[in-house]
């Protein structure tokens, strides 16, 4: 008898199966709405996943040993430190190793006959290291130049004045910062912009920091970078930092921020992105649950004399919620198999338009495709319920 009964369950199943595959209009609405869900679900996990990367990414490759120190105001005067006490920073013992004093602000320089627009950077020597710039030709600035009148332009700035004048500039000529003249002692390579220490060098101008007392005075620091010293522990270093320059900056204080402590505020950052993003696409799936249960509970409305038949002929009425459970399962995988590949293309096509590496997100697949499959189950019990406990003799007796 059981075996029997088991036969029944394995052929309605069969037969519901196959004649989802005929499915109406309406359950191809209800499948379409699963699938939608199910792509926002995977295509907005991989854009998350891969911006996350992307990020990280940008700042390993700057390095994640990198400090930004910015004095900030306490009031309506400049905070000012001393440049000494800058660069005594790395001899405390406190968890930096290297340091540069920074003063920068946007501004025309005129080259040639060109009046070319560019950021003008004061800084101590250290900043190529900290920045990862390198040479195209010539020499670095140094410390040793005092204020000696001498400039390294970015390459940004370089194949600007080649692009209007039709010849590279040389080591040696001669331009104008403001109603100053400067000789150009070297040219960078191309070097990414570093977000953490709000250089870029591309468009810039680096002349040394004592230089920058020919083109305003007083000269006040308006940022510092450092590194890490091997070993040293983020957040303990840049509370010491700040606690080394507190009694040492006059008009406000030091805000210390490391590259770990950025990386880690984007990652608390991209998770509540996903969470949102989660959200969005559950609200999507449970558009596409509600469609299958109108769909199922039409179907039980169109079908009471079948539904009444087999009972009459020995079906129990788990069998029948069996077997109104997988036609709903029935279009809830196939709703998410669609979903998934749609949203697989869509996360691969928007990281390709930003220039990303695509990597799937581990969690895409099962959660995506589970969460289209519990919502289909849920929205699919009611219905099932109800066509199971229909009575028998008054769903013959009903019109189909």
């Amino acid at each position: 008898m059981r075996r029997r009964t088991g036969s029944i369950a394995i052929e309605i199943i069969l037969e519901t199966i196959g004649d989802t595959r005929i499915a109406s209009g309406r359950g191809l609405l209800a499948l379409t709405g699963i699938a939608i869900g199910t792509a926002a679900v995977i295509a907005m996990l991989h854009v998350g996943h891969n911006a996350r990367r992307e990020a990280l990414r940008q700042f390993e490759a700057l390095g994640t040993d990198l400090v930004l120190m910015q004095p900030q105001s306490s009031g309506n005067t400049v905070a000012e430190v001393d440049i000494d006490d800058v660069l005594a920073l790395p001899m405390q013992k406190i968890g930096i190793s290297d340091v540069s004093a920074i003063t920068q602000a946007g501004g025309n320089i005129r080259a040639r006959r060109s009046d070319v627009q560019a950021n003008i950077i004061a800084a101590t020597d250290g900043i190529y290291a900290l920045g990862k710039a390198k040479l195209d030709r010539g020499r670095f600035t140094s410390d040793f130049d005092s204020s000696g009148p001498f400039a390294v332009l970015g390459a940004g700035v370089a194949a600007n004045i080649q692009a209007i004048d039709g010849a590279p500039i040389q080591i040696g000529e001669r331009i104008s910062l403001g109603d100053q003249l400067f000789a150009v002692i070297g040219i960078l390579q191309d070097t990414p912009s570093n977000s953490l220490l709000n250089i870029e060098f591309d468009r810039s101008v680096v002349i040394p920091f004592a230089a920058a007392r020919r083109l305003t005075w007083p000269v006040t620091i308006s940022q510092v970078s450092g590194r890490l010293s091997p070993g040293a522990n983020d957040e303990q270093t840049a509370k010491a930092v700040a606690g080394y320059f507190q009694p040492r900056i006059a008009n406000g204080f030091m805000q210390v921020a490391t590259a770990r402590q950025v990386i880690a505020n984007i990652e608390q950052q991209m998770q509540i992105y996903a969470t949102l993003i989660l959200g969005i696409g559950a609200v999507s799936l449970v558009v596409g649950g509600v469609g299958i249960m109108n769909v199922m509970l039409m179907s039980v409305m169109e079908r009471r004399q079948e539904i009444g038949l087999l009972l009459a002929l020995g079906a129990r009425r788990r069998d029948i919620r069996l077997m109104f459970l997988s036609e709903t399962l029935t279009l809830s995988v196939v709703g998410s198999m669609i979903g998934t590949a749609i949203g697989y293309l869509a996360g691969r096509a928007l990281a390709s338009g930003s220039d990303w590496q695509f990597e799937a997100a581990p969690l895409a697949l099962p959660l995506g495709a589970g969460m289209a499959l519990i919502v289909g189950l849920f929205f699919g019990i009611y219905p099932a319920a109800r066509a199971a406990s229909l009575d028998p003799v008054a769903a013959l007796r009903s019109e189909g």
